[in-house]
């Protein structure tokens, strides 16, 4: 649900996010509210006692993975299994598709000296909220560092 009201719709004046346009707190309390969750978890979002958690969950996966990663980071058959960040997508794929393409990931994690596919060149991804309608592929961008910010 909070995928759809942030990708799935038009994009939202201000910026691309429905967080933009409500505000994080109003967005989650009402995605909670149409999962049936008590709405007051919304109030972890400015608990300063959560940040150490995270902040060592974040810490351990980056030992798995090294610092120059971003998210999501997926943990292969843990304890002992590979990590790794990704996959990076820009379509949604079809059941089939997604099986697929799952499958070749999870086997890129059994290879014990895998450790990077890239590529800079993106496509925006195909979500509504970005001006990308299913079926359209997005205008391609070449990032740098993460980014689609372009060098000075």
């Amino acid at each position: 649900m909070l995928g759809e009201e942030t990708f799935e719709c038009e994009p939202v004046p201000g910026g691309v996010a429905a967080a933009t346009h409500h505000g994080v707190h109003d967005l989650a309390t009402w995605a909670l509210s149409r999962t049936g969750l008590p709405a007051d978890y919304a109030d972890a979002l400015d608990d300063p006692s959560w940040d150490a958690v995270i902040q060592a969950e974040t810490d351990e996966a980056l030992t798995l993975t090294g610092k120059d990663v971003g998210t999501p980071i997926l943990h292969f058959e843990p304890p002992g299994g590979t990590a790794l960040f990704g996959p990076v997508i820009s379509r949604l794929p079809g059941e089939r598709e997604a099986l697929e393409l799952w499958e070749h990931v999870v086997a890129l994690s059994r290879f014990p000296g895998f450790a990077e596919l890239k590529r800079s060149l993106r496509e925006r991804p195909q979500l509504p909220a970005f001006g990308v309608p299913p079926g359209e592929a997005g205008l391609q961008e070449d990032w740098h560092g993460g980014s689609r910010r372009q060098r000075p």
